[in-house]
């Protein structure tokens, strides 16, 4: 059952030695919990569940939790274009040309840089203040924003934020043969410095 994974996952996150950012993968403390692609909206629930329980008396810690898909939507809202949001914009142009609006958005999600720099700030500007209560960056949504930004792509650019704390990203898809991949299809390459979260549990 999801819910007892997340127990897993709750526990692990609790242990003493684990929360502490100097242990583990010091270089790139990133983790990686994989699931069925078809457990996706219940994951999200008991991704919730497990925020408000690492907040309890019990461990008092505040994580932050980032849904990128989310994350990107509000980002296109703020960004403008001749007076009109950005998210108009593309809505306009998938009328007309479906292939140009999709490879618009994904240079919005990462050619340019700007969205990443975006979740960079976001996340720098959470854990810039040093405090023992700030301890994970749990981060979801991947399934949402394919094709336009890959995991593979998030950790490599946002791996300089990525400091004095533990970033736990919700994967859904597969681990096999030390390869991450996607609804179990699309391979996602340079993942091989993110531990396997559920080896650990």
């Amino acid at each position: 059952m999801i819910s007892n994974k997340i127990e897993q996952i709750f526990s692990l996150l609790s242990d003493e030695a684990f929360k502490d950012p100097n242990t583990g993968l010091l270089f790139f403390p990133a983790y990686i919990y994989t699931y069925d692609p078809k457990e996706e909206y219940e994951i999200r629930k008991q991704i919730n569940t497990l925020n408000e329980q690492l907040k309890r008396p019990s461990n008092s810690l505040n994580c932050l939790v980032i849904n990128v898909f989310y994350e990107f939507i509000e980002f296109l809202k703020n960004q403008s274009f001749a007076g009109r949001s950005l998210i108009d914009e593309i809505i306009e142009l998938e009328e007309s040309d479906v292939q140009e609006a999709s490879e618009y958005l994904k240079e919005k999600a990462q050619d340019q840089g700007e969205f990443i720099d975006y979740l960079g700030n976001k996340i720098s500007n959470y854990f810039e203040a040093k405090d023992d209560a700030k301890v994970y960056l749990l981060v979801y949504g991947f399934g949402s924003i394919f094709p336009y930004l890959r995991v593979s792509h998030f950790l490599k650019n946002t791996e300089k934020h990525i400091k004095n704390h533990k970033l736990i990203v919700f994967y859904p898809g597969s681990f096999t043969m030390a390869n991450y991949s996607l609804f179990g299809e699309f391979n996602d390459d340079n993942l091989y410095r993110a531990n396997h979260l559920n080896q650990l549990l």
